[in-house]
């Protein structure tokens, strides 16, 4: 498993995503109205006029789990990653990318809130808590697949 996380000062990543890969899911913004997603990002944003670095782009990478990661399995882990550090009521888009033996996350967070408060950038840098809400919700989600294949099979 891997977690890294860069400041965006724009957020041209979006087009640049949407090109290749179809967004999973979104908070305050409308992910079935992709020409817009920008402009939403951009009018939270413009509160903040002279902030140089607008958003925070993560990218996660899971390697060789032990389940099989279907979108379900893997909205569990984004919605409990987001809440466990902390950013579920900032803006975000998110898409994935599946691969033969791993799973791609990327991330897409607007600094400034909708009160216009901004999230500061001395926590970007993945550390040990955001590794330990990402593991803890990796073991949550394999008890739960085990205990629903053991109920299965009962």
């Amino acid at each position: 498993m891997m977690i890294k996380e860069y400041a965006l000062s724009n957020f041209e990543i979006i087009n640049q995503f949407m090109q290749t890969l179809t967004i999973h899911s979104g908070h305050l913004v409308n992910i079935h109205a992709p020409a817009w997603i920008i402009n939403s990002y951009q009018l939270f944003s413009k509160q903040r006029p002279r902030l140089k670095k607008v958003g925070i782009y993560v990218h996660i990478t899971l390697k060789s789990f032990p389940i099989t990661l279907s979108l379900d399995v893997s909205e569990q882990i984004l919605n409990e990653y987001i809440q466990g550090i902390g950013w579920d009521d900032l803006q975000y888009v998110t898409f994935l990318k599946f691969h033969q033996d791993s799973l791609e996350f990327h991330l897409i967070f607007n600094r400034v809130m909708a009160s216009g408060e901004v999230i500061d950038l001395n926590c970007l840098g993945a550390k040990s808590q955001q590794y330990d809400v990402l593991q803890k919700s990796l073991i949550n989600i394999i008890k739960k697949e085990v205990r629903s294949d053991a109920l299965s099979l009962s």
